[in-house]
């Protein structure tokens, strides 16, 4: 029987043991981390049209509707606003697309969809949670022509047909096989947190930042605002739901040079008074939402990109997501290219299960012309929003 070891529960590793299941291929999937909610990844995640057709393909029906219903609310496409939060026109990056609105009755809903990263986790875990495996930290594997060996750290050993890196931007395997392909610092910077809505803050903050998502153009650098209001009846133990309250989610994207901060600089360190120093001319309003922050949600990452991925012969260990084409946020594809690996290679591994090499070859083959795409878009994306202003 064919087994696949994939290695990283985030969502590309999940969303690709969800597809193993529906094809009947035996996997485990492998996390250092103690838990899925052990450290801080994000509030906010956006699901494009790619990323929701590739969950469709993965998941159940009725987890996938699940899925759907608890996104966050939304009652406008969203909007383009300066720093005085006035309206501006235009759609600053290509791939970009308005949020999906509330069905009317009768019509049917379109658009981006705003998911709160622990939640679809849990839809994710749903039914394959006994496969996965947290605190298993991975040292290396072992190639042979008939399987593959995963070494852990704590000095067990795991035996696989095909082995999955799906462990994000700091991939071990991706360090051990393709060491040559180290994203590279793209001298931009993401911090980001949220802010709850509860009392009065609530009633303090306009509603036009309430209704979906808001995009502050400044100058050299973008804020994004997302009102992640939920449908909170369906947040219970019986959907397997932890319940989430209500937030808006910010993340402020640009060059380090644009915040004061130098390579040297860590991005992580106060970056709440990064913010304070390079928003102080901006509305109260939008001051108000960053100084009200959940402190214990702030971070910040360093931006990295890595090349396009090249033709290579195929074998029994492959990658998906971030660990094979990190890339900017600013085209808001990453994560949704990493689902589209996910449903794309397990698919390849449905069709042909006596033939896993050439599996992994025609999911490689695919990989590379959109994940290439997506990546160029990306820093188009970030070209696109050091200019602007």
């Amino acid at each position: 029987m064919l087994r696949i070891a994939i290695i990283g529960a985030g969502l590309g590793g999940l969303c690709m043991g969800q597809g193993l299941r529906r094809h009947g291929i035996a996997f485990d999937i492998y996390e250092k981390d103690s838990s899925p909610s052990s450290r801080t990844q994000g509030y906010r995640i956006r699901i494009d049209e790619t990323g929701q057709r590739s969950l469709a393909q993965c998941l159940p029906a009725d987890r996938y509707d699940l899925f759907r219903a608890s996104c966050a609310v939304t009652t406008t496409g969203g909007q383009f606003i300066g720093p005085d939060m006035s309206v501006i026109g235009g759609r600053a990056v290509e791939t970009w697309r308005p949020s999906e609105v509330e069905d009317a009755p009768g019509e049917e809903a379109a658009g981006d969809l705003s998911a709160n990263r622990l939640t679809l986790r849990e839809v994710l875990l749903d039914g394959i949670a006994d496969r996965v495996h947290f605190g298993k930290a991975l040292s290396h594997v072992t190639e042979t022509d008939d399987g593959v060996t995963v070494h852990f750290e704590d000095g067990s050993t795991a035996v696989a047909d095909v082995v999955v890196a799906a462990d994000g931007v700091n991939s071990t395997i991706r360090r051990q096989r393709l060491p040559h392909t180290e994203p590279a610092d793209t001298g931009a910077v993401c911090l980001y947190g949220k802010t709850v809505l509860t009392g009065a803050l609530g009633d303090t903050i306009p509603v036009d930042l309430l209704t979906g998502t808001s995009v502050v153009f400044a100058d050299g650098f973008v804020a994004v605002l997302d009102s992640m209001t939920f449908r909170q009846s369906l947040f219970t133990p019986e959907n397997g739901l932890t319940a989430v309250p209500d937030y808006l989610y910010w993340a402020v994207f640009g060059p380090r040079i644009r915040f004061g901060l130098d390579a040297a600089d860590d991005p992580d360190q106060d970056a709440l008074a990064v913010i304070e120093r390079s928003t102080r001319d901006w509305h109260p309003a939008l001051r108000e939402v960053f100084a009200t922050s959940d402190r214990n949600t702030v971070a910040a990452m360093t931006v990295r990109t890595a090349a396009a991925p090249e033709p290579r012969p195929a074998g029994r260990v492959t990658l998906l997501g971030d660990a094979i084409h990190a890339m900017s946020p600013a085209a808001g594809l990453g994560a949704n290219t990493a689902l589209r690996d996910a449903a794309t290679l397990a698919a390849a591994l449905g069709e042909r299960p006596a033939d896993p090499i050439a599996a992994v070859a025609a999911y490689e083959e695919q990989m590379r012309i959109y994940a290439g795409d997506a990546i160029s878009a990306s820093l188009l994306g970030s070209a696109v929003l050091a200019s602007h202003g």
